[in-house]
């Protein structure tokens, strides 16, 4: 049997919209936090002393950041005039759980 590789042109529709930190009028960014860890498991008391926290990586819009949390939109999508539509993949953070912020240049 013999197999041939094939591509597919595909033909868009709509104008694909242009990425930018004007599209939520926020900071895109890379947000390290620490989250609570977890386990259903039997541990030695050994182990379960030492557990540690666990630390995350969210990346995306920071459309809010003040004392109390700081939220992430990682998805947007677009109406079909390139206006903004929704946000998606939306992370809501403690502010005391954040540990570095870095802007990430789009």
């Amino acid at each position: 049997m013999e197999c041939r590789s094939t591509t597919q042109h595909i033909t868009l529709i709509m104008k694909l919209p242009t990425i930018n930190k004007k599209i939520l009028n926020a900071p895109f960014v890379s947000l390290h936090w620490k989250d609570i860890s977890g386990t259903a498991e039997w541990l030695s008391l050994k182990e379960a002393i030492n557990s540690k926290v666990i630390i995350c990586i969210s990346n995306g819009w920071l459309i809010r950041a003040d004392k109390e949390v700081h939220i992430v939109a990682a998805d947007v999508n677009f109406n079909a005039d390139g206006t903004l539509g929704d946000v998606g993949g939306v992370t809501t953070i403690p502010t005391v759980n954040v540990l570095k912020i870095k802007k990430v240049s789009l």
